[in-house]
Protein backbone atom coordinates (compact mmCIF):
# COMPACT_ATOMS: atom_id res chain seq x y z
CA UNK A 1 0.00 0.00 0.00
CA UNK A 2 1.37 3.05 -0.70
CA UNK A 3 0.77 6.58 0.95
CA UNK A 4 -1.28 9.16 -1.48
CA UNK A 5 -4.14 11.48 -1.21
CA UNK A 6 -8.35 10.63 -1.52
CA UNK A 7 -8.28 12.90 -4.56
CA UNK A 8 -5.46 10.78 -6.24
CA UNK A 9 -6.46 7.47 -5.43
CA UNK A 10 -10.18 8.19 -6.80
CA UNK A 11 -9.01 9.08 -9.70
CA UNK A 12 -6.74 6.02 -9.77
CA UNK A 13 -9.47 3.86 -8.90
CA UNK A 14 -12.92 5.11 -9.97
CA UNK A 15 -15.75 3.78 -7.36
CA UNK A 16 -13.24 3.28 -4.52
CA UNK A 17 -14.98 3.52 -1.39
CA UNK A 18 -12.84 5.19 1.18
CA UNK A 19 -13.68 5.15 5.09
CA UNK A 20 -12.70 8.43 6.93
CA UNK A 21 -12.82 7.56 11.11
CA UNK A 22 -15.07 10.25 12.70
CA UNK A 23 -13.01 9.98 15.83
CA UNK A 24 -11.26 13.07 16.71
CA UNK A 25 -8.66 13.23 20.03
CA UNK A 26 -6.76 16.70 21.53
CA UNK A 27 -3.77 14.45 21.13
CA UNK A 28 -4.81 14.68 17.19
CA UNK A 29 -5.76 17.96 17.47
CA UNK A 30 -2.17 18.33 18.93
CA UNK A 31 0.03 17.15 16.82
CA UNK A 32 -1.37 18.18 13.43
CA UNK A 33 -1.52 21.59 15.23
CA UNK A 34 2.55 21.38 16.15
CA UNK A 35 3.77 18.50 13.10
CA UNK A 36 1.79 20.04 10.32
CA UNK A 37 0.38 17.58 7.73
CA UNK A 38 2.53 14.86 6.90
CA UNK A 39 1.97 14.92 3.41
CA UNK A 40 3.65 17.76 1.36
CA UNK A 41 4.25 19.40 5.45
CA UNK A 42 7.19 20.94 6.51
CA UNK A 43 7.07 19.98 9.80
CA UNK A 44 7.95 20.87 13.57
CA UNK A 45 9.20 18.82 16.32
CA UNK A 46 9.19 20.47 19.84
CA UNK A 47 13.04 20.66 21.18
CA UNK A 48 12.84 18.01 23.96
CA UNK A 49 11.76 15.24 21.08
CA UNK A 50 15.73 15.92 20.03
CA UNK A 51 16.85 15.09 24.06
CA UNK A 52 15.26 11.83 23.97
CA UNK A 53 17.46 10.74 20.80
CA UNK A 54 20.79 8.50 21.53
CA UNK A 55 22.72 9.79 18.53
CA UNK A 56 23.01 13.19 16.99
CA UNK A 57 21.28 13.25 13.60
CA UNK A 58 23.21 13.07 10.12
CA UNK A 59 23.64 16.36 8.57
CA UNK A 60 23.78 14.97 4.70
CA UNK A 61 20.10 16.43 4.72
CA UNK A 62 17.72 18.64 6.75
CA UNK A 63 16.41 16.51 9.70
CA UNK A 64 12.71 16.95 8.89
CA UNK A 65 13.51 16.45 4.96
CA UNK A 66 11.00 14.18 3.91
CA UNK A 67 11.50 11.18 1.01
CA UNK A 68 11.33 8.11 0.01
CA UNK A 69 12.90 5.32 2.04
CA UNK A 70 14.05 2.23 0.16
CA UNK A 71 15.40 -0.69 2.28
CA UNK A 72 16.32 -4.35 0.92
CA UNK A 73 17.52 -6.09 4.79
CA UNK A 74 19.81 -3.87 6.07
CA UNK A 75 20.87 -1.40 3.30
CA UNK A 76 18.72 1.72 2.69
CA UNK A 77 18.93 4.07 -0.08
CA UNK A 78 16.90 7.55 0.98
CA UNK A 79 15.29 10.06 -2.38
CA UNK A 80 15.09 13.04 -1.25
CA UNK A 81 11.24 14.82 -2.03
CA UNK A 82 12.84 17.90 -2.68
CA UNK A 83 15.22 16.85 -5.27
CA UNK A 84 12.56 15.84 -7.23
CA UNK A 85 9.56 17.72 -9.47
CA UNK A 86 6.03 16.09 -9.82
CA UNK A 87 6.30 14.33 -13.10
CA UNK A 88 10.11 13.11 -12.44
CA UNK A 89 11.52 9.59 -13.33
CA UNK A 90 14.69 9.25 -12.32
CA UNK A 91 16.83 5.77 -13.11
CA UNK A 92 19.15 4.70 -10.75
CA UNK A 93 21.50 2.09 -9.74
CA UNK A 94 21.06 0.41 -6.35
CA UNK A 95 22.39 -2.76 -5.19
CA UNK A 96 23.27 -4.01 -8.48
CA UNK A 97 19.88 -3.71 -9.90
CA UNK A 98 17.68 -0.57 -12.02
CA UNK A 99 15.11 1.05 -9.59
CA UNK A 100 12.81 3.62 -11.34
CA UNK A 101 11.73 6.47 -8.55
CA UNK A 102 8.65 8.53 -9.88
CA UNK A 103 7.62 12.12 -8.12
CA UNK A 104 3.90 11.36 -9.02
CA UNK A 105 1.59 14.28 -10.70
CA UNK A 106 -1.59 13.42 -9.09
CA UNK A 107 -0.98 13.36 -5.47
CA UNK A 108 3.14 14.75 -5.53
CA UNK A 109 4.25 11.12 -3.60
CA UNK A 110 7.42 9.06 -4.40
CA UNK A 111 7.51 5.49 -5.37
CA UNK A 112 10.11 3.10 -6.76
CA UNK A 113 9.58 0.04 -8.84
CA UNK A 114 12.43 -1.96 -9.88
CA UNK A 115 13.09 -1.75 -13.81
CA UNK A 116 13.46 -5.33 -14.64
CA UNK A 117 10.75 -6.87 -12.59
CA UNK A 118 8.27 -4.26 -11.94
CA UNK A 119 7.81 -5.12 -8.61
CA UNK A 120 8.12 -2.70 -5.28
CA UNK A 121 10.98 -2.73 -3.19
CA UNK A 122 10.15 -2.18 0.66
CA UNK A 123 9.53 1.46 0.78
CA UNK A 124 8.02 4.36 2.75
CA UNK A 125 7.30 8.15 2.68
CA UNK A 126 9.61 9.12 5.99
CA UNK A 127 11.63 12.32 7.19
CA UNK A 128 15.42 11.89 7.16
CA UNK A 129 16.11 11.75 10.91
CA UNK A 130 13.72 8.63 11.15
CA UNK A 131 15.12 6.93 8.11
CA UNK A 132 18.68 7.60 8.62
CA UNK A 133 18.32 6.30 12.57
CA UNK A 134 17.33 3.10 10.95
CA UNK A 135 19.54 2.75 8.50
CA UNK A 136 23.08 4.77 9.50
CA UNK A 137 25.04 5.46 6.59
CA UNK A 138 22.69 4.71 4.01
CA UNK A 139 23.24 5.76 0.31
CA UNK A 140 21.24 9.16 -0.66
CA UNK A 141 20.03 9.95 -4.02
CA UNK A 142 21.43 12.63 -5.60
CA UNK A 143 20.50 14.80 -8.71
Amino acid sequence: MRMTTIGAASTEEPGIIVHLSGRRSWQGFLQRLLMGSFLHGKGFLPPPFYATMSEKIDPRQAKLAQGLGVFEGKRGKFYPMAGMAKGDIIEDVWLGRRLQVERRISDGMLHAVWSDTGEEPMQLLTRWYGFSFTFPGCDVWER
